[in-house]
């Protein structure tokens, strides 16, 4: 029984590790795509929303195919398309040289597709692992749903401290070893999906809840309860603060540290450590007193991340103090779904981590990028006004109600990347003077100007990020008022409850035995175990 479980446990924590390392080594090719392929921030900050837009739709579709079709044969699919997603990484430079030569002007916006597509393709797998695992953990370990489900979630932050030492170590110009081709970094996730496929291929699975139920609608019962309409939207706030902030980290904390990954990695390994202590402090307050503790840190730390601060050390005890607050949100929030609404099995939960996700795909991702964009514009066009003539694009655009001269992203990126001496000038200018996508007779005046031009651009950006993750602190203040109406709710009807849904009594409501050993409602575990 422990091994087989245990066995199933480190395969679904693999998955998790997969889609980290994906994540962190994507987050980090926005510099060698700016130099190669003249993707700007808008197109940046869309292949990430794609990242998470297939992940939402399959997480909460994926649910309901669990509950039909059963955990294995949803794994085995993800698994084939996983690796196909990366096959796209390795086509894209052919692809674009193809088109420099018989389609120029178009040549960006198509290898464009191909990057979006690949990230939609990666995200509809991470959907169905969400689908898959978060239930099949709950069923093996009853006893202990929150505990074990924080534990498994550790995962993605360890698939991300792995993607992003590597992302630090092999990506970009400030690579510490040496920069390899983008494309091998962001597949790397390819060699643990075979790892766990190997794992999953020859092993036994429990059913579902809808595979041994004899009344499959059941399992929709969750949607008649307003409380848990009200976690859906509070998850889709999570997903929004914590992922999205996770998409722009590198970015938005360049020109602050030596090498921006470290940021991501260090949360990370915070997160890492932390979710394994999930289970204690459960026992000592109830999950939804620790989801709301965890959002009012969660607001402290984005505020502090963005104000004006330079310290590097400063900048790591800020990033302490957000991470502090991030980590239980997500797994947390799983768990409240499993015990709330045990006979909604996978959908209670697919239904969370829709929201989740579709929001960062959806709204976070492009939004934050919007946010840093605009703030960014107008400092430097209000600092600077000479220089964002020369950088900013000619005509204006206008999304999520910012309308802005957006810089151009060529340009951007070699003033960003260089590296300023004591004098506050540039060290080198090569990084402009090798830019095969701007104009040469733009980079005769460029070069011309970069004494003047290049400290202001970094300052300019430095000022979008941090104006960013400000605005983003009104997320997790948000989500602690619900939480708090949550906890005010659920004290009124006699403290925190499962619900069990029945033909007679179908708002019947029993108290939950919290991480108790013996619960009535909880399903029996797998006859194979």
């Amino acid at each position: 029984m422990d091994f087989a479980r245990g066995k199933l446990m480190l395969a679904s924590f693999l998955t998790l590790v997969a889609s980290g390392i994906g994540f962190a080594t994507r987050t980090a090719a926005g510099g060698p795509w700016e130099r190669e392929f003249n993707i700007g921030g808008g197109q940046f900050g869309a292949i990430l929303g794609a990242g998470f837009l297939g992940f939402g739709l399959m997480i909460f579709f994926g649910g309901i195919l669990v509950e039909k079709f059963g955990y294995k044969k949803l794994l085995m699919l993800a698994f084939v398309l996983h690796l196909v997603s990366a096959v796209m990484l390795f086509i894209a430079n052919p692809l674009f040289d193809g088109w420099r030569e018989s389609d120029p002007e178009n040549a960006t916006q198509n290898v464009f597709n191909v990057l979006f597509w690949s990230a939609f393709l990666f995200s509809i797998c991470q959907g169905l692992y969400e689908a898959v695992i978060n239930p099949l953990i709950a069923q093996l370990y009853p006893d202990n749903k929150t505990h074990y489900l924080n534990i498994l979630h550790a995962g993605w932050p360890a698939g991300m401290i792995v993607g992003g030492l590597f992302a630090a170590g092999f990506i970009g110009e400030e690579a510490w070893f040496t920069e390899l081709p983008w494309q091998w970094a962001l597949a790397s996730f390819a060699i643990v999906v075979i790892a766990y496929g190997i794992m999953v291929i020859p092993e036994k699975f429990p059913e579902t809840v809808g595979e041994s139920s004899s009344d499959f609608a059941t399992v929709f019962s969750c949607f008649a309860s307003i409380p848990f309409l009200v976690l859906i939207v509070l998850h889709a706030l999570i997903g929004y603060m914590e992922l999205g902030v996770d998409s722009w980290m590198t970015k938005l904390m360049e020109n602050l540290l030596p090498n921006s990954v470290l940021i991501l990695v260090y949360t990370s390994m915070l997160m890492f450590v932390l979710r394994f202590f999930a289970g204690p402090i459960v026992h000592k307050i109830n999950p939804i007193g620790l989801l709301l503790g965890s959002s009012v840190i969660a607001c402290l730390g984005l505020l502090w991340l963005g104000s004006p601060i330079q310290s590097v050390g400063m900048i790591f005890v800020a990033a302490t103090f957000y991470s502090l607050g991030k980590a239980f949100l997500w797994p947390t929030m799983l768990g409240v779904a499993g015990e709330r609404y045990p006979q909604s099995g996978s959908v209670a939960m697919g239904a969370l981590g829709a929201a989740g996700m579709l929001c960062v795909g959806q709204i976070a991702g492009p939004r934050i990028g919007t946010q840093q964009g605009f703030s960014m514009s107008e400092n430097l066009q209000q600092t600077a006004p000479e220089t964002f003539e020369r950088y900013a694009e000619p005509e204006a655009i206008t999304a999520w109600g910012y309308e802005y001269r957006p810089l151009d992203a060529a340009k951007l990126n070699a003033a960003n990347g260089a590296e300023l001496g004591e004098d506050g000038k540039p060290v080198s200018t090569k990084a402009l003077a090798d830019a095969e996508l701007i104009d040469p007779e733009e980079k005769k005046v460029l070069l011309a100007n970069a004494d003047t031009d290049f400290p202001a651009v970094q300052d300019s950006y430095l000022f979008g990020g941090r104006r960013a993750l400000t605005l983003t602190s009104y997320v997790p203040a948000t989500m602690a008022i619900g939480f708090l109406g949550l906890l005010i709710y659920y004290r009124s009807i006699g403290g925190y409850k499962a619900i069990k849904i029945d033909h007679e009594h179908e708002d019947a409501e029993v108290p939950v035995p919290h991480e108790a050993t013996e619960d009535p409602l909880e399903r029996p575990a797998p006859t194979e175990y």
